[in-house]
């Protein structure tokens, strides 16, 4: 029988509650966090007061895409070109490249268990504050 190990909904509350402290240091500047399993499927959310829509839709799209791809979206997106490939050749996939979706991996075996996806700031902060949920997860 194959088994698959998976980050569940204890493991997404904590990191959305990670996510939420250092999110709400710049309280005026919402963001949408996601939390998906290792097939990219979401199994937790939360977008602050103010959010808008887009960074939801973001949010699932950068975490599912890390779990699915297995690499952070900011280093799938710079590794495309290398490859001689561009997002649009994986079809009506809704993947993305922008910077702020983590591979959530367990440390000793490398096995993805995960991704995290937050929108609504720069992309550079967005990562960061994945960053606060990734690391509540002690993978």
């Amino acid at each position: 029988m194959y088994q698959r190990e998976s980050l569940g909904l204890e493991e997404a509350l904590v990191a959305i509650e990670a996510m939420l402290r250092e999110a709400s240091k710049e309280p005026n500047r919402p963001v949408a966090m996601a939390i998906v399993d290792s097939q990219g499927q979401l199994i937790c959310f939360a977008r602050m007061d103010g959010g808008l829509p887009i960074n939801q839709e973001m949010a699932i799209k950068k975490a599912s895409t890390a779990a699915q791809i297995g690499v952070d979206t900011g280093a799938f997106g710079q590794a495309l070109p290398a490859m001689k490939m561009a997002i649009t050749d994986f079809g009506c996939t809704p993947l993305t490249t922008v910077q702020g979706g983590l591979c959530a991996r367990k440390t000793d075996a490398g096995t993805v268990v995960g991704g995290i996806g937050v929108s609504g700031r720069m992309a550079q902060e967005d990562e960061q504050i994945a960053r606060a949920g990734l690391s509540a997860l002690k993978l």
